[in-house]
């Protein structure tokens, strides 16, 4: 009873000795769970073979089936073993057929794989299991929430996800998992429907309940997420730091680092390290956001062709909401490289999602898409969509490619996307909206307009300058909103500044 109440206090290295002082093979499966949250992965596999050996001896097929199912479990999880995870799986349910712990299991691994409606399916069976434990009871919601999201039905999945975080942190169930486990899933929701607010709220508490408790990769995993929402929200700079340091912490286990470096891989990608990216990328490639990251640095480096047919490749694989960002990149490449007629079919079905899900990123999502594809007047509503869900880098990008197709006007988005850039540290999309710039001529004032710009530089206000002409103060809004988009020009003062450094004062 000691080791046990050590083990839920979270004192590992004492749960741990106390297990160790006692014989059989419910002391070895206790020794196994103190080693899973202390990272010691010989030690897990070691002790749940161990306690699955001593169960078959004695005859206790349910806890032999109990440790062959956490060894499938961490076969997968913490090695990427496929193959060695069934096998234990199979096991499992041929000594205990109806075991929701081995429900849950294959549950959390078909969202592994990427297959979430036969998650919802085992997540159910759990739910449905009669005595079930609070602790099963929560982890099974938040697979259900996860899996539901994963499919596209926000609605009905984060509530899910919400409630299993809630009772999880208030104390409702006994294990770690509980807390972890439902905490992880509802973060990783988030970065689904790409809601980063939320996703930022919840990871803050995630990780103050795994530094309490000093777990070692969760803890990592959670930095991981983090670091992920800085850098969506624009935040480079702390993203750098939590993802760097996550991927240290998870370096003797790949699996789970291989997402920390698909997402650092993305933040030098976006910094405009190319080389970097492209080895950080590879060096996750279990990721899909290291995949899809591919594909962005392809479009960067000019070779739109072979992201066009990267991305054609990675939305055969894709399932659910997990499409949407493949969609939309699958569209950029498409009209990148010249081959429009290839992706309509992608941006309708983009639209589709985006209005199932309603998620202001989805919808900023089609709008781009199908914007690039002829109708402008969705690139502007992309922009305020991605602003409104708190992606600067998405807007500025939208901002660059309406820029491309104002014409008159372009300037002053052109502008704008270069400021954002900048001030994110995007360097090569800084350079590509300076070299865009750069081929807009400005154009030349009206003496009307010069006379205007003069009494701006001498002071004037509206009134003023309106009482001193004999025209309407709105006339003279009028034609100074008028030389700010001659010159592509955002306020009176950089006006001035302008017509001080070409010689029109």
């Amino acid at each position: 009873m000691r080791a046990e109440q050590l083990l839920r206090e979270g004192d590992w290295a004492a749960a741990y000795r106390a297990f160790a002082g006692e014989r059989g093979p419910a002391a070895a499966e206790g020794m196994a769970a103190a080693a899973w949250w202390m990272d010691d992965d010989q030690e897990i596999f070691r002790r749940y073979e161990q306690a699955y050996r001593g169960y078959r001896e004695t005859g206790d097929d349910a806890g032999a089936a109990r440790a062959a199912a956490w060894l499938g479990n961490a076969a997968l999880q913490l090695r990427g073993e496929d193959a060695v995870a069934q096998g234990w799986f199979r096991r499992a349910e041929r000594l205990d057929p109806g075991s929701p712990l081995l429900a849950l299991f294959l549950a959390m691994a078909a969202l592994h794989r990427g297959d979430p409606a036969d998650a919802a399916r085992r997540a159910a069976e759990v739910r449905g299991s009669p005595g079930l434990s609070p602790d099963l009871e929560v982890q099974a919601m938040a697979v259900a929430g996860l899996a539901a999201v994963a499919m596209g039905r926000i609605g009905a999945g984060m509530p899910l996800l919400d409630e299993a975080v809630a009772a999880a942190l208030a104390g409702e169930t006994a294990e770690v998992a509980s807390v972890w486990v439902p905490s992880c899933y509802l973060v990783q929701g988030c970065e689904h429907a790409r809601d980063w607010e939320r996703a930022r709220q919840w990871s803050l508490r995630t990780m103050e309940f795994c530094r309490r408790l000093n777990l070692g990769s969760p803890y990592a995993r959670c930095r991981t997420h983090y670091g992920t929402v800085l850098l969506w929200q624009g935040d480079w700079a702390g993203a750098e730091t939590e993802l760097t340091t996550a991927a240290r912490a998870l370096e003797t286990r790949p699996v789970l680092a291989a997402e920390a470096w698909a997402r650092l891989g993305e933040l030098r990608r976006r910094q405009g390290q190319s080389a970097e990216a492209g080895e950080l990328l590879r060096r996750g490639r279990a990721a899909p956001a290291a995949r899809l990251g591919l594909v962005e640095l392809h479009l960067d480096l000019g070779e739109a062709a072979e992201a066009l047919e990267l991305a054609e490749r990675l939305l055969a694989g894709a399932h659910g909401l997990a499409r949407a960002p493949v969609l939309e990149v699958l569209v950029r490449a498409g009209v990148a490289a010249g081959r429009p007629e290839r992706v309509p079919g992608a941006a309708r079905e983009l639209d589709a999602l985006a209005e199932e899900i309603g998620t202001a990123a989805v919808r900023a999502s089609a709008d781009w898409a199908l914007g690039l594809l002829g109708d402008g007047a969705r690139l502007e509503r992309a922009v305020a969509a991605f602003t409104r869900a708190g992606d600067p880098y998405g807007a500025a990008r939208v901002r660059l490619d309406l820029a491309a197709r104002l014409g008159p006007g372009a300037t002053e988005e052109a502008r704008a996307a270069r400021e954002e850039f900048v001030r994110l540290g995007a360097t090569a999309d800084a350079a590509r909206a300076t070299a865009f710039l750069g081929t807009l001529a400005p154009q030349e004032l009206t003496g009307r307009q010069v006379e205007i710009l003069r009494l701006v530089a001498a002071g004037l206000t509206n009134r003023e300058m309106a009482t001193r002409l004999q025209v309407s103060e709105h006339t003279v809004k009028r034609h100074v909103a008028n030389i700010l988009a001659r010159l592509g020009l955002t306020s009176r003062t950089a006006a001035v500044a302008h017509a001080l450094r070409t010689g029109l004062l």
